[in-house]
């Protein structure tokens, strides 16, 4: 019975071991999520309506000196209109 443990535990760790070594050369950590390029966006808020968008799809106006981003044109009209 033993022997059957001490095999079935050479079998898990060298499971392990390529299972790491697979993630290390798709570049991940075990456990975690795939790395990110920098071509990947990110995500953010619209200040208008709510609605989370990737930010390279959205569209951006300079407000008092920062750069806002929202979902549409729509919503960053109806933002400069009440902002006067």
């Amino acid at each position: 019975m033993l022997k059957v443990l001490i095999i079935l535990g050479g079998i898990y760790f060298i499971y392990r071991h390529f299972k790491s070594k697979m993630l290390d050369g798709m570049g991940m950590d075990s456990g975690s999520e795939p790395q990110r390029g920098a071509a990947d966006d990110v995500m953010v808020q619209d200040p208008e309506c709510g609605v989370y968008f990737p930010l390279r799809e959205g569209v951006s106006a300079r407000i008092n000196g920062k750069t806002v981003n929202f979902c549409s044109t729509e919503c960053r009209d109806a933002f400069l209109k009440k902002q006067g």
